[in-house]
């Protein structure tokens, strides 16, 4: 199998991988052969890639950290709680005719026990857990992320893919598990005031206001407050109120400070005006998956640059230490990343694009790879290289539709 964009789609195309609807039902299934309209209507519902069957690809191994159905199943879980919070006090409002405003963030602050009722928090945690019990035999040396995006769900699936990553690191800082999958649990809450902002604020890639984008930077302090009320640690509370901080102390809301050391446990009393240590490993976490699993319709970085951004911001912005933590377990290349051969010494394969069918562990440069797709973009009979055989063959990762030719669907 191989994930494409949608402009790559062909009809005749079988789906590898079922795609899903916002609601959680099955809208095409694993199987499903494309016709021409498919793709505008999966545009239309913000899907931009999608996993399809390949010739010669057969034997591509997955490294994925969860398994493709505890992650619907958690978000599926996670988007059902949100909405039946949001219906309970009245930010969704069942008569579309109805001239009534919503009621505003502070008026639902102001009646916590039918938030705290409405909240179902325990949610969350089996969420956390769910995702806990699949990493604990996961390597923390290895970063795979399999990221998709849907407008519907798009905060859910991000919150889950930056809990993914900042358990991995919390497991490289030898947390213990408890504290693991506090950290899981607290990352999946740190959006969490979003849930009591307008509706026109949470479409993803929607160009606000400034007046909109200072309400929606309000999310920080809105978490905080729905945490406390629903009786959720501090630490958890405070990665709600902190993972926007910075470094230099140029984030919000609070403009605190950070130290850049790695995020242990402190000995004495937590230093005022700092960083909650797992803020910063949250911090770290989503901009790296903003990196790579942006909005719908907005380009994703590759690995690769996606550490030459998170590289600028070390230090002044994010912490530098954690950074560095991260860097040491995004691998070069794994299976299903794209690639490009560069050069090789008879100029037989360069401009080919392929997909990577296994990883090396020990030459992390030069993986297996499936050859697909000519200089010219044209579809070419599959042609397996290990690379650490061929030493004169260089690559470098390619983007998604990079060196295909386009057609209409």
């Amino acid at each position: 199998m191989i994930r494409i964009a949608l402009k790559e789609l062909r009809a005749g195309h079988v789906l590898a991988k079922s795609i899903y609807r916002d609601t959680g039902e099955i809208m095409l299934s694993a199987g499903y052969r494309m016709k021409p309209d498919v793709g505008i209507k999966l545009k239309e519902i913000g899907i931009d890639t999608i996993w399809v069957q390949e010739e010669g690809l057969e034997d591509l191994e997955s490294e994925d950290l969860v398994s493709e159905v505890t992650i619907n199943q958690c978000v599926l879980l996670l988007r059902r709680t949100i909405l039946d919070f949001r219906a309970k006090v009245g930010l969704i409002n069942s008569n579309p005719n109805s001239e009534e405003r919503p009621p505003s963030p502070e008026k639902i602050l102001s009646k916590p026990e039918e938030l705290k009722e409405a909240l179902k928090i325990s949610a969350f945690k089996k969420v956390a857990s769910d995702i806990y019990q699949e990493l604990k035999k996961a390597d923390p040396s290895l970063l795979r992320l399999t990221c998709s995006r849907s407008l519907g769900n798009f905060y859910q699936q991000q919150s889950i893919d930056c809990g993914i990553i900042a358990a991995l690191l919390a497991k490289r800082y030898s947390f213990t598990p408890d504290e693991i999958e506090d950290m899981i649990f607290s990352v999946l809450l740190m959006d969490i005031g979003y849930i009591l902002l307008p509706d026109h604020l949470l479409i993803p890639g929607t160009k606000l206001s400034l007046e909109d984008l200072e309400l929606k930077k309000r999310h920080t302090d809105y978490g905080f407050e729905i945490l406390r009320i629903c009786n959720v640690s501090l630490i958890c509370a405070n990665v709600a109120l902190q993972h926007h901080e910075r470094q230099d102390g140029g984030g919000y809301p609070r403009k605190l400070k950070g130290n850049n050391r790695p995020p242990v446990r402190a000995t004495g009393p937590a230093t005022k005006g700092a960083i909650n240590r797992y803020a910063e490993i949250a911090a770290v976490a989503l901009d790296y998956v903003s990196f790579i699993a942006p909005p719908p319709n907005v380009p994703a970085q590759t690995p690769i640059n996606s550490v030459k951004f998170l590289v600028r911001l070390s230090g002044a912005k994010l912490n530098s230490a954690i950074v560095e933590t991260l860097l040491s377990m995004i691998p070069i290349y794994t299976a299903g990343d794209r690639i490009m051969v560069t050069s090789d010494s008879q100029n037989e394969f360069t401009g080919y694009v392929g997909i990577v069918l296994r990883s090396n562990s020990r030459e992390q440069n030069r993986p297996a790879v499936v050859l697909i797709y000519n200089k010219d973009g044209e579809r070419i009979p599959p042609k397996q290289l290990n690379l650490w055989e061929r030493k004169d063959i260089e690559i470098r990762e390619a983007k998604l539709g990079e060196g295909v030719a386009t057609h209409p669907l």
